[in-house]
């Protein structure tokens, strides 16, 4: 598996090149244990950056958007909340309010 990660993210799939500045951020914190992008989907239109999802046990889950891709992220850390206030902070994270971490969606639910 080590030879998948470069700094603290993993390279198993592609990153959308957009996506590179945020994931550089997001892997210079400290409190960024893992970062793991997913596979990545075309789409059509709509909004180019990151958008919070939602919370998991080891940290949280991210979508980041180009203008003709998606691919899910996720954050590993034992500082969610520290981690999401600074990368909203740093601008790349478009949403003014990040809940506060509850209970993960159940299986199969995705949070809108």
């Amino acid at each position: 598996m080590a030879k998948y990660r470069r700094s603290k993210i993993k390279r198993k799939h592609h990153v959308v090149k957009e996506l590179e500045p945020g994931l550089t951020f997001l892997s210079g914190l400290s409190q960024v244990d893992g970062i793991i992008p997913g596979p990545i989907h075309p789409k059509t239109g709509g909004k180019v950056g990151f958008s919070f999802q939602y919370w998991t046990p080891s940290g949280f889950k991210l979508l980041g958007r180009s203008s003709g891709a998606v691919q899910e992220i996720f954050v590993i850390s034992t500082h969610p909340v520290d981690v999401t206030t600074a990368f909203h902070q740093a601008g790349y994270l478009g949403e003014a309010r990040i809940p506060t971490p509850g209970p993960t969606p159940p299986e199969g639910h995705r949070v809108p």
